[in-house]
């Protein structure tokens, strides 16, 4: 999973980690950290939520979970 650019995406629309969190129901901002950190498995409902507050289509999104990280 790509999460540094998920991060990016995030922070680039000034979404905080809590707002995430609220938007796919979950109670606390680490809760959605896990997601973005690749400790928690992201669940098929969560991911059109994602999209939408991103501003990106659902395949970008899907594309952020399947796409490996570049190794510097």
């Amino acid at each position: 999973m790509n999460t540094k650019l998920l991060q990016s995406y995030r922070e680039s629309k000034r979404i905080t980690l809590l707002e995430m969190a609220r938007e796919l129901g979950l109670k606390t901002a680490g809760g959605y950290a896990r997601i973005e950190k690749g400790e928690v498995k992201l669940k098929a409902e969560q991911v059109p939520i994602i999209a939408n507050k991103l501003d990106l289509s659902l395949k970008e999104v899907v594309a952020l979970f399947i796409e490996k990280e570049e190794v510097k």
